[in-house]
């Protein structure tokens, strides 16, 4: 993914050459010509890249081209750092009106020094540059010109939560299975637990965020709570954010904590004498104290009919939390058309803005969509991906094609990486700009919650969404695409 992000640095040492270029300084006296070479030949060598990208898996002289390129890339940006720098020292000593100053220094050994200094630096970049340029066409890499401004004439992109925007497909019958479990538990257990179990993409947090705010389990259950768990297993953090339900004030001691919330359950009795709690553990990957928390669990509310859901990837997980050896939930893989059905909801409605599209070229994208759809191999994650690429290219036959084609499926025979579609939307996002700010929010820990604003500050104070009046604009446009 490092070398997806080249697109990014280039735009920003192009953003520098074009900034350079418009000062009223003398620094840049003696180097328009090269300035002008350099910023072409990044340009150029842009159109490049998004080939590059795709071909990097298969071809490694491509993959080591991509190195060369970064690190001409960050060699260029250093030099005009250097540049930034002298412009604006020079601007303060102006503004401090020490002329006298000024002018000795302009004519001094140090100016000399440093032209020659710059001149030969960016001589050797465009040399690397030229020679980098002359393999990629040895190579075959096809020029994709972007759009060097993806902010103007893009679709507004509606986002929601998953429950209240985006249909969830195929999965009326695992969600009736699983409520039906908790509601209706065959044994007269304090805690009932259900397992739902399955590989990464299957839809498990879907599931139980489909079940947790079910009718049926809204009234059953008195208190519901949700806790991201992922790969640190620890008993207080759980209990801790069942009682952030409640109160910010925790208490740092075990049984206080367990006290207190035992009689925060006790007050939500909404008119009956038993009180059932719904817990979900979401994303566990180990459950060493899983007894611990257990009884402590059984502590908070004893009346019994209190409910668990664990989603995890581990079989070992779920045999080791479930109450029964019936009592765990496996989702299935959906059916190809209920994969089409996701693609579509995602893609299909942009073909339908556009009233120019011929009937027949719908019909000739339904089919490519399908055979797509074939690929994702029951996975919604995967269909969810692809559906939301495919929203962002190209409505037409030869774009559709390319998808189908991609080297990211696989034989039908092999598994299925989600990783590499996830890698193949990445590749296809709208700027390099765009990348630079999602690869940016692998800076946060697993299961971080930001807030919307934050995270624009944070891109805008990394100089990703340029330097113009409409940066909070552009920031909310990219978490809106991203999203």
């Amino acid at each position: 993914m490092a070398e997806a992000l080249l697109g990014a640095v280039l735009e920003v040492v192009v953003s520098k050459l074009i900034s350079i270029a418009a000062e009223q300084t003398n620094v840049a006296w003696g180097f328009q010509k090269e300035l002008k070479r350099l910023r072409d030949s990044l340009e150029m060598i842009e159109d490049f890249l998004q080939d590059a990208e795709e071909m990097q898996t298969k071809e490694k002289a491509v993959k080591t081209w991509l190195q060369s390129l970064k690190d001409v890339a960050y060699e260029a940006n250093d030099v005009l750092d250097e540049f930034d720098y002298e412009i604006l020292r020079r601007k303060v000593e102006i503004r401090n009106k020490i002329r006298r100053k000024v002018r000795n220094f302009l004519s001094s050994n140090n100016s000399i020094l440093f032209r020659l200094k710059m001149a030969n630096e960016i001589k050797d970049i465009l040399k690397s540059l030229d020679n980098l340029n002359k393999l990629a066409t040895d190579f075959g890499l096809q020029k994709r010109a972007t759009d060097p401004d993806p902010e103007y004439g893009r679709r507004e992109v509606e986002t929601s939560s998953v429950l209240t925007g985006l249909n969830i497909i195929g999965r009326k019958n695992d969600v009736s299975k699983v409520v039906d479990l908790l509601v209706n538990p065959k044994d007269k257990q304090i805690v009932s637990v259900v397992p739902i179990v399955g590989m990464a993409g299957l839809g498990k947090t879907t599931l139980a965020q489909l079940v947790y705010n079910d009718l049926n389990v809204e009234t059953h259950f008195d208190v519901k709570f949700w806790v991201c768990v992922s790969n640190h297993f620890d008993v207080k953090t759980i209990l801790k954010e069942m009682l952030e339900h409640f109160t910010r004030d925790i208490p740092q001691n075990m049984n206080a904590l367990i006290k207190i919330l035992r009689k925060k359950i006790g007050q939500a009795k909404r008119g009956k004498e038993q009180i059932k709690y719904l817990l979900v553990l979401d994303d566990v990957w180990s459950v060493e104290k899983w007894d611990e928390l257990k009884n402590h669990l059984m502590g908070i509310s004893k009346n019994g009919g209190n409910g668990v859901i664990v989603t995890t990837r581990i079989q070992d997980v779920a045999s080791k939390v479930q109450t029964l050896p019936n009592q765990r939930h496996q989702p299935g893989r959906l059916e190809d058309e209920e994969c089409w059905s996701i693609i579509k909801e995602r893609a299909w409605s942009i073909i339908k803005e556009r009233a120019l599209m011929a009937s027949s070229m719908s019909h000739e994208l339904e089919l490519i969509g399908k055979e797509i759809a074939k690929q994702c191999r029951g996975v919604p994650l995967v269909a969810n991906v692809i559906g939301g690429t495919m929203s962002n290219i190209e409505m037409n036959p030869r774009a559709w094609l390319e998808i189908q084609k991609s080297g990211v499926w696989g034989s039908p025979e092999s598994v299925l990486k989600v990783e590499s579609v996830l890698k193949l939307s990445f590749d296809r996002l709208s700027s390099p700009s765009l990348k630079k700010c999602f690869a940016y929010c692998a800076m946060f820990p697993k299961d971080y919650c930001f807030g919307k604003e934050e995270l624009i500050q944070l891109w805008m104070a990394e100089g990703f969404l340029g330097s113009s009046m409409a940066m909070v604009d552009i920031g909310d446009k990219y978490l809106n695409e991203l999203l």
